[in-house]
């Protein structure tokens, strides 16, 4: 047995180098796969070359196996490779893993310890001569190839992820990702005029009294009339409709239903938002320091003195058109304005006002002693100075109202949100743009 040992050595060596060939064949598509892409030139020709290898491997482990088999009588190269361990790893009839018979007479499925095993099952399978050898001279060579197909078969299969995907349920975000923005900075910073119809009136101060110093005794002084007239706006209806299945409302997740409302009420504070920066762009009589445009310049070339320079200018000439009565407190800023005025800074140590504060995230803060509120409704390069108080903001209370009704006959949702709205400068004195002579 001498040569037999030899033999033995040499086919252990051999399904050792094969393992590592296997391991290194893991380890290029390992990497491929961890950073999810092919295989490139070189790791395929090494590839390639490992399966070449792997070949020449195999085709010699299983001769040997034979020659083992012939010499020890038993078709286990298992047990044998064992044998000076004390082990037993045959089952004495060929097959390469022990077959236990069940209670209820159905044997176990083979498992392959070790891939050795399972590639001799298959070159025995698949090629005739490789079992006549394994058969030995009076062996049936038939019946080995009838044993390996059944081993074959009768392997353990595995479950993967692939096999039971109904099992593996996506994660499911229920929260809503994108941003939903109902505010309306110009709108909120209006004095509210609740309307309880579809029509505001508003009285308007025309003629005041005119008080002077008598010359003398019985002699006429002041004698002008108050005069008031009552202005009346008509509101605007803002509408959205829509029409959802059953379906969706009751199976969606997140709230479907409520998703729409919140999505209609974000369109409509945007439109009600605009319609109101509307009012203070375009209202005819506005006061304009500067040129006649009524917009500051180019947005970069204004420094930090010339803006206060500016907005002292507009609050002086609010003063101006109204007698004095000025009670300025607001500065409005389209969005290009505001990051304009947010990045500026002042390079004098001494200032005889506050200069302010700015919050980029909310647009808003305070300049010059102002409040300052920045709005999406702006056009660009605007920037108005004015009394936040004479500019009306007339809405039914609880709008936008929303609407629905159930369609029995389709299995749906008619849904709708509506409200009245209307905006209008008061006193068209107390508001000054500021112009391009920034």
């Amino acid at each position: 047995m001498q040569t037999m040992g030899v033999t033995r050595m040499r086919l252990e060596r051999l399904a050792d180098e094969r393992d590592r060939v296997y391991e290194k064949m893991e380890d290029l598509k390992r990497v491929a796969e961890e950073e999810q892409r092919d295989l490139n030139d070189y790791e395929l020709e090494h590839l390639n070359k490992y399966r070449e290898r792997v070949d020449q491997l195999e085709a010699e482990i299983v001769l040997l196996s034979a020659d083992l088999e012939r010499a020890e009588g038993s078709r286990d190269v298992s047990r044998l490779l064992r044998e000076e361990e004390g082990g037993d790893g045959g089952d004495g009839g060929g097959g390469s893993a022990r077959r236990w018979a069940r209670p209820n007479g159905y044997e176990q499925a083979v498992v392959y310890r070790t891939f050795a095993q399972y590639a001799r099952d298959v070159y025995l399978a698949k090629f005739p001569e490789i079992a006549r050898l394994a058969a030995g001279p009076t062996g049936n060579f038939t019946q080995v190839q009838l044993d390996a197909e059944e081993r074959l078969e009768r392997v353990i299969q595995n479950t993967t992820s692939a096999g039971v995907a109904g099992l593996l349920q996506p994660t499911h975000m229920t929260e809503i990702m994108d941003i939903i923005d109902a505010s309306r900075p110009v709108v909120s910073s209006a004095r509210q005029i609740p309307l309880d119809r579809g029509s505001l009136t508003y009285p308007n101060i025309t003629g005041r009294p005119d008080v002077q110093k008598q010359t003398s005794e019985k002699n006429q002084a002041g004698s002008l009339a108050m005069t008031v007239a009552l202005n009346t706006i008509t509101a605007d209806s803002y509408l959205a409709g829509g029409n959802l299945s059953w379906q969706a409302v009751n199976w969606g997740n997140p709230d479907t239903l409520a998703l729409w409302f919140e999505l209609a009420a974000e369109a409509y504070a945007r439109q009600t938002e605009n319609a109101t920066t509307d009012v203070l762009e375009d209202t005819v009589g506005i006061g304009t320091v500067g040129t006649a445009s009524g917009r500051l310049g180019t947005v970069g070339t204004e420094n930090f003195t010339a803006w206060r320079v500016a907005v002292a200018a507009g609050i002086q000439g609010i003063y101006n058109a109204t007698g004095g009565r000025h009670r300025t407190n607001t500065l409005y800023l389209s969005a290009n304005r505001f990051f304009q005025l947010a990045a500026l800074g002042s390079d004098q140590v001494v200032q005889i006002s506050p200069i302010g504060n700015l919050d980029i995230g909310s647009m808003t803060g305070t300049f010059f002693g102002l409040r300052v509120v920045g709005s999406y409704g702006f056009d660009q390069d605007v920037a108005v100075v004015g009394d936040s108080s004479a500019l009306l903001a007339g809405e039914n209370q609880g709008n936008p109202v929303e609407m629905r009704v159930v369609e029995p006959s389709i299995g749906g949702w008619e849904v709708g949100l509506i409200g009245a709205f209307k905006s209008v400068v008061f006193d068209a004195n107390r508001f000054y743009h500021l112009g391009t002579h920034l």
